[in-house]
Formats: structure tokens, C-alpha cells, sequence
């Protein structure tokens, strides 16, 4: 078969690179934190030392999803080949219940499980890079949190990137009281391009995280504010459940295609199922003969990912409420009855996909960052507050709290603002993890050395983004700057649309799937990967997507320079 599984908690290869040491690199969604990356990795750290502290950067620079109070997905390939997978996703407070966003006449207060602290989960990502730290780190934990303290306490510039976010949440800043001092002027309006922005109370945070680990956010002072100021606002969350938070690690999904060992998250993340499923799907079919730009390429696509979101959204949830296992949903005779019913020519709609599950919601606002270093290691980390500034509520510590709760499935049977439907699996319940699409990847090539390092924000587009730039790179024989940057389309299961950006089908291209019955409805961006690929020379390529405003960034061998893309 040309596509199989294995699954694995600390996998299977054990085989160290035997080449000759690699490149270092690195590629986020700002620079500042592409920088601090770059540093760390200069100063002698490794891929994971670099990763945690791009991390916490952009919970300075980035602060609309990087964070300290969110979450995310560790994909770790180290230097001794083998593969690990962190899941710092946050969780249910132990006060959740299934009908916590419900009114009393049963319908979904969609506005709570939002904004406000009552749609805050309690956030991994602090107690989860120490656990990075812990397992694979090599530099000293407060070597790499002052370089966000230093951003934090002497300012980062404005440009007009973050101006325009700032903006679009202007008057939501501006009722809160902490950040409408930190992000807004005395007259209430977003600081002008190139102001030097300071967050004095986020740097007191970072430095008390720098010299004590992860025990500000167990227990003490900020735990005690922080559980003051949700109750006081509504919230639910407790003391206990900063102090019971875990980290986990999770079985690396390792998928064999064209090759190569496709390294993905599992459950609660839906990337390595959804991956796994649509390149099974799309055996037998030509892609590389037919075209990137071929109406067939294009429709075979859609049909695939259409399936595989069937599927995510009816089963994946917290691996502890799943009733279906990751290998059933794999089978090879399962996805080969998917595969039969599959047309090149023919718009299968949603009813013929099966029964339709209940719905949940995943915001786009998220940040992805990939890093390799000179033995051999690289991460892959997506992170997130779930929506832009999360909850839109400010902890006491001048970091934004997460909106995650959301991400359950709040109210089974009704649609939600994303069109996104899910099932039971991923129902609210105290201590569980909401399903997730982001899809952190690590590519390894057939003698396991890194050819790839891939993941990017976007919601549900996540996943269709992060197979796009996959099929690019190793069907279509892209560039990597290519491969990144050619435009994008998304299809789900519902709606059943081809969304598409701008120059991605050409008029006739569209014409021709309007003829097959295929929906079709233009979008804006998809998606922002950051990523790093090996060069057929063995030296490694970061490109930042040019639909954002990131960096990305080589750290050469001893005797050359940084080379920046």
C-alpha cells in the first residue's frame, strides 16, 4: 500500500541521522519571535529550546494567539530519530457540565461560550513548554523565557499588521481595563505605526515564570487573582484546576506515503486522521499527471477532504470520549469503500456522505512555528487562544485568556457561525479537551532525516491547507516558496462549498465544476503556514507564508551567514 499506519507514544525508528550536521531554521508569524528563535539556536540550543522560546515571544509580540493562557500541539522529531507528540491542549474546568451554554429553555448561548470568562478553558501552555523543557530541552528554562521578558518590558514596534488586528477589536479593548492601557492611548485609540509597546504586568509574568518554571500558573498569587477575576466575571474556573492540569504525550501518528513517513498528531487533534484518511482517498488518481490547476485535481480534492471532515466531525473528540479507535477509522478496507465511491467528474452533496452528526465551532486565529537545528531535530508547534485575543478577557498577569470552551460541541443538532458539525465525542465534560484542528507535521524522508516541517492556523482550513502544501511539495514538484504561497481552496462536508482565494480557479476552471454540481463561493486568506524543507543539496529552506507578515530565518553552518527569506 502506498499509504499505512503506525501509531506510537515514543515511536519506532531509533535510527540517528548519519549525514553531516544540518542547518538550523526557523519560521513564525513575526519576526521579533522568528529572532528569539534564531538566537537560542545560535546560542547553542536545540530545536526544542528554540521552539519554547519562539513560543513565549509571541505570547508577547504575537498576543491574538500566541499566549500564556492557551494552548496548542507539540510535535517533537529529536536528534536521536525518535518522535513525540505534547499535547498542552487546555481542558474543561472541573465546574464544566454538557449543558454549561445552555438557557433555561434549552437553546445555546452562543455569546458565552465566546467572550467572557466563562468560555475560558484552564490554559496548557505554561505548565506544557516546561514539560518540553523538561524532556528535551538542552539550554538553561530562563535562557529562554528573558528574551520574552525583554520584549515585554522594553517594547517590541507596532507595524501595521498588528495595528490592523488591534483595530478590529478596538472597542472590545477598550472595556477591558487592563489591556485597553496596554493596547489603546489615553484617548481610547490603537497607538499609531511604529509605537514601542511595553506590557509592563506580562513582563513581571514572564520574569516570575523565568526564575520559577511553570509554578506561577499552578498555584500562588497570579493562580489566586487569575480564579478571583473569573468568578467575579462569571467564570468557572478554580484554583484546582491550574494545580491538576497535565500535559500529555500522545501517540505520533506515522503515516508511510510516496516514501516518506508523514509524522501527525492524534487525538484530540484531528491532523494526522484527516491526513491519513484523504491521502488514502486520493490513491489511484493521477494528481501529478492531471495538474495542480486541473478541474479533475481540484474536484477529487474536494471530494476527499469532504470525506475525512465527515468523519472528524461525526467521531474525534478527547481520545477518553471517542467511541471509534484511530485504526478503524484507517482501515485500509474501510477507506477503500470510501475511495470507490469517489468521482473525479461527480459532486457528491452531503446527504449520500451519511448521517449527519452535531455541531461544533473552531476559530481561525491561531499561529503555527516550525524549527530545526543542526542535529537532525525539529518542531512542529501550533498554538492558539482559540479566537482573536481569546475570550477577550485579560488575566491579572497581562496575558489574554483563552475562548476554547468553544471549541466543544455546546448544543448538539443546531449549526454554529463556521459550519462545522461534531459529534458527541467532543461534548462539553469537566477534565476533557475540545477536538482540534490543528496539524502539526514533521515530514521524514527515507532515511528518516527531517524533509519537511509544516503546520499553519485557520480553523477548520488547517487541514486543508496543511494537505495542499503537502501535495504541493511532493506531488506537484513545487518550490518550497511555491509550494507555500500558490493560493489555496477549502472543502468540508458542510457547507459543501469549494471556498477558494483569489486566483486559485480561473473562470473556466470554475465553469467546469459548476457543470459537475460542485458549490463554489470566493474567500480571502487560507491559512498562514510557516515552514522549513530540505533542498535536494541537504540545506534547509524556511519560508514564512507571504499571506502574512512572519519571518523566516537559516542559521548556517559555523564560518557563513544567516540567511533570511
Amino acid at each position: 500500500m502506498l499509504l499505512s499506519l503506525c501509531l506510537a507514544t515514543a515511536p519506532a525508528l531509533g535510527l540517528a541521522p548519519s549525514l553531516p550536521p544540518q542547518q538550523g531554521a526557523v519560521a513564525s508569524s513575526q519576526p521579533d519571535a522568528t529572532a528569539v528563535g534564531a538566537a537560542i539556536l545560535e546560542q547553542g540550543g536545540n530545536a526544542i529550546d528554540a521552539a519554547i522560546a519562539v513560543h513565549f515571544a509571541l505570547a508577547v509580540t504575537y498576543p491574538y494567539a500566541g499566549n500564556l493562557g492557551g494552548g496548542g500541539f507539540f510535535l517533537v522529531h529529536d536528534a536521536d530519530g525518535q518522535d513525540w507528540f505534547l499535547d498542552f491542549r487546555e481542558t474543561a474546568p472541573a465546574a464544566a457540565t454538557p449543558d454549561l451554554y445552555l438557557r433555561e429553555d434549552g437553546s445555546l448561548d452562543a455569546q458565552s461560550a465566546q467572550r467572557g470568562w466563562k468560555a475560558a478553558g484552564v490554559p496548557g501552555a505554561v505548565p506544557g513548554m516546561w514539560m518540553a523543557h523538561q524532556k528535551w530541552g538542552k539550554l538553561p528554562w530562563r535562557q529562554l523565557v528573558m528574551p520574552a521578558y525583554s520584549l515585554a518590558k522594553q517594547g517590541f514596534r507596532l507595524d501595521a499588521h498588528e495595528i490592523r488586528r488591534l483595530r478590529m477589536v478596538q472597542d472590545i479593548l477598550a472595556e477591558e481595563p487592563l489591556a485597553s492601557t496596554i493596547f489603546l492611548d489615553a484617548d481610547g485609540q490603537v497607538w499609531p505605526i511604529g509605537t514601542l509597546m511595553r506590557q509592563p504586568q506580562l513582563a513581571e509574568t514572564l520574569l516570575r515564570i523565568a526564575e520559577e518554571g511553570e509554578a506561577p500558573l499552578r498555584e500562588g498569587k497570579l493562580v489566586e487573582d487569575l480564579v478571583a477575576a473569573s468568578r467575579a466575571g462569571g467564570g468557572i474556573l478554580a484554583a484546582e484546576d491550574f494545580r491538576e492540569y497535565r500535559a500529555q504525550l500522545r501517540p505520533v501518528m506515522r503515516l508511510l506515503w510516496r516514501g516518506r513517513t508523514i509524522l501527525a498528531a492524534s487525538p484530540p487533534s484531528s491532523g494526522g486522521v484527516f491526513l491519513g484518511q484523504a491521502l488514502s482517498s486520493l490513491q489511484g488518481f493521477p494528481l501529478a499527471l492531471w495538474g495542480w490547476n486541473h478541474p479533475r485535481s481540484v474536484q477529487v480534492l474536494g471530494e476527499a477532504t469532504a470525506r475525512a471532515f465527515h468523519d472528524r466531525n461525526r467521531w474525534l473528540g478527547d481520545p477518553a470520549s471517542m467511541e471509534v479507535t484511530v485504526d478503524s477509522l484507517l482501515d485500509p478496507g474501510y477507506l477503500a469503500s470510501r475511495r470507490r465511491g469517489m468521482s473525479s467528474q461527480i459532486y457528491t452533496p452531503p446527504s449520500r456522505l451519511g448521517e449527519a452528526p452535531t455541531p461544533g465551532h473552531e476559530s481561525a486565529q491561531t499561529t503555527h512555528f516550525s524549527v530545526t537545528d543542526e542535529h537532525g531535530a525539529a518542531v512542529s508547534c501550533t498554538t492558539t487562544l482559540n479566537g482573536l485575543f481569546g475570550a477577550k478577557v485579560m488575566a491579572p498577569g497581562g496575558f489574554f485568556l483563552n475562548n476554547e470552551m468553544d471549541d466543544f460541541a455546546a448544543q448538539p443538532g443546531q449549526a454554529n457561525q463556521y459550519d462545522l458539525v461534531q459529534s458527541a465525542a467532543n461534548a462539553v465534560i469537566a477534565g476533557r479537551r475540545p477536538l482540534s484542528s490543528m496539524c502539526p507535521v514533521i515530514v521524514l524522508d527515507e532515511e528518516g532525516q527531517v524533509d519537511a516541517v509544516i503546520g499553519s492556523p485557520g480553523g477548520p482550513t488547517i487541514l486543508t491547507t496543511v494537505l495542499q502544501v503537502l501535495l504541493n511539495r511532493f506531488v506537484y514538484g513545487m518550490s518550497p516558496e511555491r509550494a507555500v504561497s500558490a493560493p489555496r481552496f477549502h472543502r468540508q462536508d458542510l457547507p459543501p462549498h469549494v471556498q477558494f482565494e483569489p486566483n486559485r480557479l480561473s473562470s473556466a476552471l470554475r465553469s467546469q465544476l459548476g457543470q459537475w454540481g460542485q458549490p463554489i463561493e470566493r474567500r480571502n486568506v487560507i491559512g498562514d503556514v510557516n515552514a522549513i524543507f530540505r533542498l535536494r543539496n541537504g540545506d534547509m529552506k524556511a519560508v514564512a507564508d507571504p499571506r502574512s507578515h512572519g519571518a523566516a530565518l537559516v542559521i548556517p553552518r559555523a564560518g557563513s551567514e544567516v540567511l533570511a527569506d
